[in-house]
């Protein structure tokens, strides 16, 4: 059931990187792009039980899926931590105001981070890199979805896309957290789990970056591409 559900990922994510970059979705299937967050959150969480255990990893994605979704509508409600925001009714389904795949979105990418760094051997630095892994993506996906898609609505003067920098900051801040909880836990590589967590996560950032090339914003594709460049010449040079 796993493999099936990782290749209907796949099968989403080619198909989404037609109908989305080229506006092809009507606006009755607009929920179809809360579908490819719930499956790829599906092989966050397969991930999650295949590393920490069944169970542990079952409640560590249930915590990051209510804790971000919680902070993410505090946020949206009362301006704080992220910045000054509004969720738009362009990403449903919606519940209190925020999506639902956002907290699917947030298991995909503190996993993804784990994923990525796990054979880091310093755990500051794997914890510091995985963070910045998760600000890296946001860097292009923050301004597709805010200035492309409209899925949410900054009121900010930033110079980046109108989106401030407590955003990233926050973003961070987040992702360091849930590093430094999943570091305290015991692990076990597995190698296919892996691969498919990191092939989750690379193709996100494809996506964004085809829909933010579409739109022309290539700002945002060289500032995220040349900090996974850092990232990861650190990881290849200094994380071992």
């Amino acid at each position: 059931m796993w493999q099936h559900l990782y290749k209907l990922y796949i099968i989403w994510f080619i198909i989404g990187m037609v109908l989305v970059g080229f506006d092809l979705i009507p606006p009755w299937l607009e929920w179809a792009n809360s579908v490819f967050l719930i499956l790829a959150g599906i092989v966050a969480l397969r991930y999650a039980m295949q590393t920490f255990g069944r169970r542990l990893g079952i409640w560590l994605c249930v915590g990051i899926g209510i804790s971000t979704f919680s902070i993410e509508g505090l946020s949206a409600h009362y301006d704080v931590f992220f910045g000054n925001y509004d969720y738009t009714t362009l990403f449903p389904p919606l519940l209190f105001g925020v999506p639902i795949g956002i907290g699917f979105a947030w298991i995909v990418m503190i996993m993804a981070g784990h994923a990525l760094t796990v054979n880091v051997r310093q755990p500051l630095l794997r914890i510091v890199l995985a963070s910045f892994y998760v600000v890296a993506l946001d860097l292009v996906l923050d301004p597709v979805a805010y200035v492309t898609k409209g899925y949410w609505i900054w009121n900010s003067d930033s110079s980046y896309y109108g989106i401030p920098w407590t955003n990233f900051a926050g973003w961070f801040v987040t992702a360091f957290v849930w590093q430094v909880i999943l570091q305290w836990q015991s692990y076990q590589q597995v190698q296919r789990a892996q691969q498919q967590m990191k092939v989750v996560f690379w193709t996100i950032f494809v996506l964004f970056v085809w829909l933010a090339a579409l739109d022309q914003l290539y700002v945002s594709i060289v500032v995220s591409s040349a900090l996974f460049i850092v990232l990861q010449v650190v990881k290849k040079y200094v994380g071992r």
